[in-house]
């Protein structure tokens, strides 16, 4: 390595081009008051002002750049220097140029905007070998290149025309919404021209002001630039860095390892990037989402999710894309481009489970894992959808793998121990002929507290005694309580439209019931429960207080939980049977049909429609019966 430092004028000066690799993340600075980019103008502020009092600007460290150079090069082209670190830093430096040609231009100063140019572009000439790439002396990642190019060459009346997308109609740019390295470029342009208003209200002249700048920025600041030897290994050294920005994800490293590894085999880095890879790299795959504890980019829960998919293997959070180097070993992909292609399968299908747009069976159960709210069945499912097995057989695995985790709530048995028992499954169905099969086997055979499928006889017998209301949630209750409301419709019934957002999980004897309602004996009491009596001083009797605890059970059970319109549900509240039933009977559920037709309800009854829905749940939720788990799929 060779090391040495200089001015940005030395540095931007020179006949060459500054290459981002296809490997390197895409321009993250931020604009927001803790960003990169307001710290970088405060600097470049104070050399302009120390211009501006007479002197010379103060020498400013601003970090180092590592780069490569091929050995060879055509003669007489523009020298290309790819950079393995700071290439935020470079991208930056060139969009502060770009901002002020642009102000320089929109304020008349032609001779100023001319001489920045001079650092934005090489001079044109027969000797370059691609005039229309080798003009740029920053050759951006190819996510980032449209914008660049358009910044670079364009005022900002076009720019404003060609990504109209991201401004609104009275030209300020959508902050937020727009692309980071537009909105640097946008606000170092902003920047510039509200300094320049400051100082003409000084009576400074407008040209003096930008010639400050720019010798403030090309004399003032300084950077360390690296060149890297023949023998060293430029990505291999990018692997190891954090950068300055933010530290490297999963997904930045493995991007990394890609495009190392097709360079070796001779593959074009920028056309697999064009052809496949960019596809990964859109503003969906980029927002960070929460799954479990982690808040990470969707294409770091898809890598791991496609990891555990296809090794059968749990994968830990930090050794993700050393797991990935394995397994693209281990597989012997043919060529780097049928690799991201297999990724690319599992990334459309975990789009479609994120957007959840379609009406398929994937999407429904995409929908159902929200509102359960965990991702650990994400490598099943997404294993499952890039199989090349009958879409039948897809549907009926889909819907054992919603009927094993529900019937799991209903009876209380938790859900931590999913990650093994995935494991558990993906090992025993890539090894079957039919992965159905092997799927409904091997669950049905787990016996275990954390693992096992609860069949028929026991979801009916530990229904009675669960409280779901406190152990599952509303959101729960709801999915299941509509699915019951489908179940039971008939044709009456089908112009009705269910809007489950628009529906409530109403508790039919109310949660706090001792105002209102009796005890089976007749006898009313002054609190809810026997605890709440004892602390207020209140006793009675031990037939009272065996009623008050069946009654504190009962009241949280499936049989007395129902659905009602938001509209109607606030205006039942705590009122007495005899107040809620006229309103229950105007709802036009099905789910409340049967319940409004109860003279009384009291335990006896609520017990009696908990074993009724527990039956339909039964139904819509099947336990498997592995030698007809085939069958049915036909």
């Amino acid at each position: 390595m060779q090391a040495k430092d200089f001015s940005l004028n030395e540095v931007l000066q020179e006949r060459q081009q500054w290459v981002v690799p296809v490997y390197q993340r895409n321009y993250t600075w931020e604009t927001g008051a803790d960003g990169q980019l307001p710290k970088l103008w405060d600097d470049l502020r104070d050399r302009a002002q120390e211009c501006l009092d007479g002197g010379k600007p103060k020498p400013h460290f601003v970090g180092a750049i590592i780069y490569s150079q091929p050995a060879e090069q055509p003669f007489g082209a523009v020298s290309r220097r790819f950079l393995v670190d700071g290439q935020q830093r470079i991208t930056t430096f060139s969009l502060v140029l770009c901002a002020m040609k642009e102000v320089a231009r929109e304020r008349g100063f032609e001779r100023t905007a001319s001489a920045i140019e001079g650092y934005l572009f090489n001079a044109q000439s027969a000797s370059m070998a691609d005039p229309e790439r080798e003009q740029f002396k920053l050759w951006s990642s190819s996510f980032d290149r449209p914008y660049y190019v358009d910044i670079a060459r364009s005022v900002a009346a076009d720019l404003r025309g060609r990504h109209s997308q991201f401004f609104f109609k009275n030209g300020n740019l959508v902050w937020g919404k727009a692309p980071k390295l537009l909105a640097a470029y946008w606000y170092l342009r902003e920047r510039i021209q509200e300094f320049m208003d400051e100082l003409l209200k000084d009576d400074v002249a407008g040209d003096k002001v930008l010639d400050a700048l720019l010798t403030g920025f090309l004399t003032g600041f300084q950077i360390v630039v690296v060149q890297l030897g023949q023998q060293d290994d430029a990505q291999a050294i990018f692997g190891s860095l954090n950068g300055n920005a933010a530290p490297l994800t999963s997904f930045d490293l493995i991007r990394n390892d890609i495009f190392h590894r097709a360079r070796k085999v001779g593959e074009d880095n920028d056309q697999l990037y064009d052809q496949h890879w960019k596809e990964l790299e859109t503003e969906f795959w980029q927002e960070e989402i929460k799954q479990g504890r982690l808040k990470r980019p969707r294409t770091d829960h898809l890598v791991v999710h496609t990891m555990v998919a296809e090794t059968a293997d749990e994968i830990i959070q930090g050794q993700v894309a050393n797991a990935y180097r394995g397994f693209a070993t281990r597989k012997g992909f043919v060529t780097v481009a049928e690799e991201v292609r297999a990724l690319l399968k599992y990334a459309q299908a975990y789009q479609e489970m994120e957007l959840g747009q379609q009406n398929g069976s994937l999407a429904k159960l995409a929908r159902f894992l929200h509102v359960w709210d965990t991702s650990a069945m994400h490598p099943l499912v997404l294993w499952t959808a890039v199989q090349d097995i009958d879409q039948a057989r897809k549907d009926a695995i889909y819907r054992l793998i919603e009927s094993y985790m529900v019937r799991r709530d209903l009876c209380d048995l938790g859900n931590r121990n999913y990650n093994k028992v995935v494991v558990g499954l993906l090992k025993e169905m890539h090894q079957a002929s039919d992965p159905l099969d092997a799927f409904a086997g091997h669950l049905t055979g787990l016996t275990g507290e954390a693992s096992r499928f609860p069949n028929d006889t026991e979801v009916m017998g530990k229904l009675p005694s669960k409280p779901l209301y406190q152990l599952m949630g509303s959101r729960k209750l709801r999915y299941i309580l509509t699915a019951i409301e489908r179940k039971n419709r008939v044709r009456f019934d089908e112009n009705v439209p269910i809007i489950m957002d628009e529906l409530t999980v109403e508790h039919i004897m109310p949660a706090n019931w001792s105002a209102n309602w009796a005890l089976p004996s007749g006898a009313m009491v002054a609190k809810d429960t026997y605890f709440d009596l004892a602390a207020a001083g209140i006793s009675v009797d031990e037939e009272t207080r065996n009623a008050m605890d069946k009654r504190e059970l009962a009241k949280h059970t499936l049989g007395n939980l129902t659905l009602l319109n938001t509209s109607l549900n606030p205006s039942i509240g705590n009122d007495s049977w005899a107040g809620k039933k006229p309103r229950i009977a105007r709802s036009l559920l099905a789910l409340n049909r049967d319940v409004a037709d109860h003279e009384t309800w009291d335990e006896a009854t609520i017990a009696a429609r908990t074993n009724q829905l527990g039956a339909v749940a039964n139904e819509l939720w099947t336990f498997p019966v592995v030698r007809a788990v085939a069958a049915a799929a036909e």
